[in-house]
């Protein structure tokens, strides 16, 4: 399996879980997959959130959730948008639930990331894992 065939799998709007570390230990709660674009998966999330603060002390983080059938396991460096433009684009792309809830891009506790440097594992079932990195 390759990368293009990955994200026919792996559909925006996929739920599943976000891990981070707090410094001690993971801490993991239940997160919405926005979509992908090139070799960038996109999340998003409040800056008033500890889940913020420790994306920030460590960019290494993982998703996992079940799309199509398949379980797929994101990792990877998250690296946040500054560029006002490039925030504005990403968030006219993203899940109407999330706009609803920010309302704009320029809302100034808005935050929009993507997994960059990292690797897939899917597998179906029981099945193999499959290991893709991007």
């Amino acid at each position: 399996m390759n990368l293009e065939e990955v994200k026919e799998i792996f559909k925006p709007g996929t739920i599943g879980y976000f891990a981070t570390t707090n410094g001690e230990q993971l801490e993991i709660r239940g997160w919405q997959f926005q979509y992908s674009e090139g070799n960038k998966f996109y999340f998003g999330t409040g800056n008033i959130k500890e889940v913020y603060k420790q994306i920030k002390a460590n960019p290494q983080v993982a998703f996992a959730g079940v799309s199509e059938g398949y379980n797929v396991r994101l990792s990877g460096k998250a690296v946040f948008i500054t560029d006002a433009a490039e925030k504005a684009d990403v968030f006219s792309k993203i899940s109407k639930g999330v706009q609803d809830i920010y309302k704009t891009a320029t809302n100034p506790v808005f935050e929009l990331f993507y997994i960059e440097a990292g690797e897939f594992k899917i597998n179906k079932g029981y099945g193999p894992i499959e290991v893709i990195k991007f």
